[in-house]
């Protein structure tokens, strides 16, 4: 099947952009600039890193951190990724020891995914390593520069997230993610 890419009409949309204000070209040029130079370190990073980890292996990892012991489709769903996928990190992690099931209490026949103990030493290492870096980066930078900072990220990453879905247009014909499904 081809997908015809016809131009999107956004003066139709209820939900169209409201008037470009200034500014709003140069966050957006440095969220691209950002986004480009964490992606080049994300290399770099997993080359020289310490532990045997691939980067979508360490965000499982994050997750079950943050989660608790999830089961493979709930880790699947929360990642919004593909459970062969998930799978597939599982049972790697599972090999390296970072990993282990463990019957789920609810559901015997199912299984909770859990870190052992030698992931929570990557995860905590990896964390020291994060802020000692970040440290460096804003050493110069006042208190009241740095929480200036930290919030206005936190409101944008936050707003970031919650309208993500708006970067794919709703073209006719074609199901967009709020629709599809809804039958």
């Amino acid at each position: 099947m081809t997908i015809v890419s016809e131009p999107v009409d956004v003066s139709t949309r209820n939900d169209a952009a409201p008037p470009l204000r200034d500014g709003v070209r140069r966050v957006a040029d440095d969220v691209v600039a950002l986004v480009q130079a964490f992606a080049k370190l994300k290399q770099q990073f997993m080359a020289a890193a310490a532990h045997d980890v691939e980067w979508s292996s360490r965000m499982v990892l994050r997750a079950l951190d943050r989660e608790g012991p999830l089961r493979a489709g709930a880790l699947a769903e929360r990642m919004e990724a593909d459970p062969s996928t998930i799978s597939r990190q599982v049972a790697a992690l599972v090999r390296d020891g970072l990993v282990e099931r463990r019957a789920d209490p609810d559901d015997g026949r199912a299984s909770l995914l859990v870190l052992t103990p030698k992931a929570t030493e990557v995860l905590v290492e990896h964390e020291e390593l994060r802020k000692q870096h970040f440290g460096r980066l804003v050493a110069d930078w006042s208190d009241e520069e740095l929480q200036t900072f930290a919030d206005l990220l936190e409101r944008f990453t936050h707003d970031f997230t919650a309208h993500r879905h708006e970067w794919i247009p709703t073209r006719t014909g074609t199901p967009s993610a709020s629709t599809e499904g809804a039958d």
